[in-house]
């Protein structure tokens, strides 16, 4: 990994976001990168730690057994884990095991207390990582709760592409949008389909096209930045609510996207490999006094657009 690609990466990562740059690069440019094996752990409940790790490829799962089949929390790049450890001084409190070979960069505390003592912006990323660490620990409380006593919980997830589901991903991104209107930050709705799936499920069917919107499912998610949320917001329609992104980010990582689908066959369980198809997005930004409704009618649009004129494209509607 190129230094280059190391700075744009913590550039994005929710603990160095808008933090100066010289003091970034002058903390942890010394550090050396390391790399783990799929199935490695790398920390064990209940050990000391004193580092945090920032997780430069790959994927990181937290369980709360080594054995574990169903993970409580899958960690992308750019993701930090170990700082409930050293903030609080106790023990890990959960097993953190490497679902895929990864690069961390790993932070010793005495550096992470530097930084959150000379840098403002530092312990306010701070801060607003430990908040999401909560709400998604209550959040698993609440269901162990519910079905200890026997309640059937209202499912979150897509069973097909396995993102959000809509209801639960129209709460994640109003929650999203009301930060960044209070924090006067620019930020995208990215809206994308599918271009002819009618014609590509009477060619090849129901099953093709189920893996077909799994496979794009997965595109989003391995193209996700650390803050991104995606849901599927109809049968054949996927969202992505980009904070802290201006209209020209969210284009980039909008073209990659199209470039990377449109490359990619659509492999079957059976292991028969079927043509790629190609995608058309409609992209908004953030106007003062937004609500979520009109964020979306314009993304709409603006796919409606891209359809029209012929597919694999993005059009915006700002």
């Amino acid at each position: 990994m190129s230094e280059e690609d190391i700075r744009k990466l913590l550039a994005i990562s929710p603990l160095f976001q808008h933090m100066p740059e010289k003091l970034v690069s002058e903390k942890l440019s010394p550090l050396e990168l390391i790399s783990i094996s799929e199935g490695e752990t790398l920390l064990i409940a209940g050990h000391r730690n004193t580092t945090i790790y920032i997780i430069m490829s790959g994927r990181l799962k937290v369980q709360t057994g080594p054995g574990d089949r169903n993970p409580i929390a899958l960690l992308g790049e750019g993701e930090c884990v170990g700082e409930l450890s050293i903030l609080g001084d106790t023990g890990v409190s959960a097993y953190v095991i490497a679902a895929t070979e990864c690069v961390l960069l790993p932070i010793d505390q005495s550096i992470l207390w530097h930084l959150i003592d000379t840098s403002h912006q530092a312990a306010r990323n701070m801060l607003n990582i430990l908040s999401d660490r909560v709400r998604y620990a209550d959040k698993i409380i609440a269901e162990n709760l519910e079905r200890s006593y026997g309640y059937v919980t209202t499912p979150i997830i897509d069973d097909l592409t396995g993102l959000f589901n809509r209801d639960w991903m129209m709460k994640r991104f109003e929650r999203h949008l009301c930060r960044s209107l209070v924090d006067k930050r620019s930020c995208c709705l990215m809206q994308l389909e599918f271009d002819d799936f009618d014609g590509y499920l009477s060619t090849y069917g129901e099953l093709a096209g189920d893996q077909a919107m799994r496979d794009l499912a997965q595109h989003v998610l391995l193209g996700l930045r650390p803050a991104d949320q995606a849901g599927r917001s109809s049968r054949r329609r996927l969202s992505v609510f980009m904070p802290n992104t201006n209209i020209e980010e969210a284009c980039i990582a909008a073209q990659r996207l199209s470039q990377i689908v449109s490359r990619s066959e659509v492999v079957l369980p059976s292991g028969d490999a079927l043509p790629a198809l190609t995608i058309s997005l409609g992209m908004s930004q953030v106007r003062k006094g937004d609500h979520l409704e009109d964020m979306f009618a314009r993304a709409s649009s603006a796919l409606a657009q891209a359809k029209k004129s012929g597919g694999q494209c993005c059009k915006i509607v700002e």
